[in-house]
């Protein structure tokens, strides 16, 4: 009977132990999970014409309208060529570079009807840089429209 009592406890240490451990390990998902949520990236598309740079919904992106991005966020813009069929400028090849004031810049790969998607991605506000320009640097049709995307960085880092 003391043998019983003693592997009882003995068992019941160990049930006691896994379920500890189980609790443990099921609550760390969840904890990696919120903590990786607030580091994903923030994906804008911005299409490309040449009549100038669009959201999603049409409108002109540019001084008047800037993208506006959070602060300390990975940021993923995708430019999309964007021409209509019957326009000249469906053979026309883009190429967009960010710029910050500090002389800091990321280029996009070449975008034209056939690769039409291209994307960059930068942390927004990094090294305090709170405003980007963007900005076709092939010699295009539109260039003049070309000239004027402005991205601000909003709120705070933390």
């Amino acid at each position: 009977m003391e043998r019983l009592v003693k592997e009882g406890g003995a068992r019941a240490l160990v049930f006691a132990m896994v379920s500890v451990f189980s609790v443990f390990v099921m609550g760390v998902p969840r904890l990696a999970a919120d903590t990786h949520s607030h580091s994903e990236e923030v994906e804008i598309t911005v299409k490309v014409t040449e009549k100038g740079f669009f959201d999603e919904k049409k409108r002109r992106i540019g001084p008047k309208n800037p993208l506006k991005v959070p602060a300390g966020e990975m940021v993923k813009l995708t430019f999309v060529f964007d021409e209509a069929i019957n326009s000249l400028a469906i053979g026309d090849v883009h190429q967009i570079a960010i710029t910050a004031e500090d002389k800091w810049t990321i280029e996009s790969e070449k975008i034209w009807a056939l690769h039409n998607r291209r994307s960059v991605t930068f942390r927004a506000g990094e090294n305090g840089r709170m405003r980007y320009r963007a900005h076709c640097i092939l010699d295009c049709i539109g260039m003049e429209h070309l000239n004027n995307l402005v991205i601000e960085v909003v709120g705070h880092q933390g």
